[in-house]
């Protein structure tokens, strides 16, 4: 049996996940090397453009707005297919908030970073442009399998693609407690990135509520996942009828993601 591995590791990148070995309720298991989700990769090198080409990785699909793309663009090999489905237009998770513009918005209450947060997860689940993106992003992954592995970020590969996992995973039947584990396991796979953005902080004096939300801005959090996932049962009935009624995922497109990324 292969020695697969769920984080995968590049110098120069965090938050790399494959989604292969999760069960389905009904045994069958996602494939390795078809799914990755990751953040940005907009400081790869040659070498590790070539590592991703030589994992399986033939599709980049890109969930972050027009500015972020400009200011920090995928380092790619010419080989790699790159689909660009932003979420929103302007990156409200704030992921890639300059050092300055993080001071000037979360100084002053230490429930800032938080509290922007919960009201992202919000809109992720409500706002039409987001409904829309996560429609394409699942449209998307029916068509290019065939092509090779499929990888999806954004710029932390937290929220925007962790709700694209939990969409994903939802699909393709897996249970929700290792939907939850998949979500919140973004904290120990960005453990260098949070950790740099905090001692940055301290070293530099900013305060105790700067420290606050910065970690809050930086992490996932129960609360957030929580908060999109109460949303979906209470004013849509529940995640069945979000993914079908709402994000018009049909049926054949299920059938169509079973086939392509399940196995017995």
């Amino acid at each position: 049996m292969a020695n697969h591995q769920r984080i995968l590791a590049f110098e120069n990148g965090f938050n790399f996940r494959d989604l292969g070995g999760y069960r389905t309720i009904d045994g069958e298991s996602l494939k390795w090397n078809n799914l990755v989700r990751s953040a940005h990769l907009s400081y790869f090198t040659h070498n590790e453009q070539r590592k991703l080409y030589g994992y399986g990785i033939r599709t980049i699909i890109d969930f972050r707005s027009t500015s972020e793309v400009a200011f920090y663009p995928d380092q790619l090999t010419s080989l790699m297919n790159y689909i660009r489905i932003p979420v929103f237009e302007n990156d409200l998770t704030e992921s890639n908030i300059s050092i300055a513009e993080a001071r000037k918005s979360f100084s002053k209450d230490p429930q800032a970073g938080f509290n922007r947060m919960m009201e992202v997860y919000c809109q992720f689940v409500t706002d039409e442009k987001a409904q829309e993106a996560f429609h394409t992003f699942i449209k998307k992954l029916c068509l290019h399998s065939a092509q090779g592995g499929v990888l999806f970020h954004c710029s932390a590969g937290k929220d925007r693609t962790g709700l694209g996992a939990i969409y994903l995973l939802s699909l393709l039947q897996v249970p929700v407690d290792i939907i939850y584990q998949d979500y919140i396991l973004t904290n120990k796979a960005s453990t260098k990135r949070i950790k740099e953005r905090l001692r940055y902080a301290i070293k530099n004096n900013l305060g105790d509520n700067y420290l606050h939300s910065i970690y809050d801005l930086s992490t996932a959090n129960r609360c957030y996942y929580d908060q999109a996932i109460s949303l979906i049962n209470n004013k849509y009935g529940g995640m069945t009828f979000y993914l079908k009624d709402v994000l018009q995922i049909s049926d054949s497109m299920v059938e169509q993601l079973r086939y392509l990324y399940l196995t017995k």
